[in-house]
């Protein structure tokens, strides 16, 4: 596979992990980098994060808008998918629109209603308009349309099941944390993942706010064994998460690390807080 198809594959998989959504994910995690731009390795727990507005994914290429730096080497990035979020008087996610750098015209967006249930409508470019509601449980999280027991919470708040899609998530939580987490396919091939995590840093929020608590620290370290139906042969891929901070210790850039090829981040993301 090219790099360039990795890192479209995994800047997914990062954006999967912090929206903790239920569908399959190479989630990872970070460490400490820093940058040309205004920005500071330091990230106490005590920081006042905000909402996420914007998160913004870049492509390494040879000449690239800006250069950022990782591990002391520069990379020469653009930005080629842009997603800005707004939020309502509780906080609760209202809107969010996607923009692509290669087609200026192209655009979707996804704006709710809380009803008291999730009025979702999707819209974009080519004049798609759609409707769908989600139900939602009485704190507010998604408790699933095809089954009651298709989201399933903790008495915190915290997702700790899913079932559909044709798959079953389970995730393990720990002092606030999902430690662990355990996909099993309908094809019977499994995939597990253990997360580690900087207890003297925030998480970054994720702005899909009717999917349950997240994590509360930052996410550091990755270990993803991927068990194959067919064979039985277990595959294992390790991330690390890298970050530079802004001046309020807010994590403003993540990179993705694969321990195959630390040299070439598999994501690159920054982020801006309201």
């Amino acid at each position: 596979m090219k790099k360039n198809d990795t890192y479209s594959v995994l800047v997914m998989a990062g954006l999967a992990f912090l929206s903790a959504c239920s569908t399959p994910q190479n989630d990872i995690a970070p460490a400490t980098a820093t940058s040309q731009t205004t920005v500071t390795p330091q990230s106490p727990v005590t920081a006042k994060q905000g909402l996420v507005v914007q998160i913004t994914e870049f492509s390494i290429l040879a000449n690239g808008e800006k250069t950022v730096k990782l591990n002391g080497k520069d990379l020469s990035v653009s930005w080629r998918l842009r997603n800005e979020y707004a939020y309502d008087a509780q906080s609760r996610l209202i809107s969010q629109k996607t923009k692509g750098q290669n087609n200026a015209n192209w655009w979707e967006e996804l704006s709710y209603t809380y009803t008291p249930d999730l009025v979702q409508r999707y819209q974009n470019s080519e004049n798609k308009d759609l409707l769908n509601t989600l139900l939602l449980n009485m704190k507010g999280y998604l408790k699933g349309n095809s089954a009651p027991d298709e989201y399933g919470y903790d008495a915190d708040g915290y997702l700790v099941s899913y079932k559909g899609n044709g798959q079953q998530d389970t995730y393990t939580i720990k002092n606030g944390n999902v430690i662990a987490k355990e996909t099993v396919y309908s094809s019977g091939a499994v995939q597990k993942s253990v997360y580690e995590y900087d207890l003297t840093k925030l998480s970054i929020p994720s702005p899909l706010t009717f999917r349950g608590k997240q994590s509360q620290n930052l996410v550091t370290k990755q270990t993803m064994v991927t068990t194959s139906a067919t064979t039985g042969v277990s595959q294992t891929s390790v991330f690390t998460y890298q970050y530079d901070f802004d001046t309020q210790g807010r994590a403003v850039r993540e990179f993705v690390v694969s321990a195959t090829d630390p040299n070439w981040p598999s994501s690159i993301r920054e982020f801006v807080y309201q």
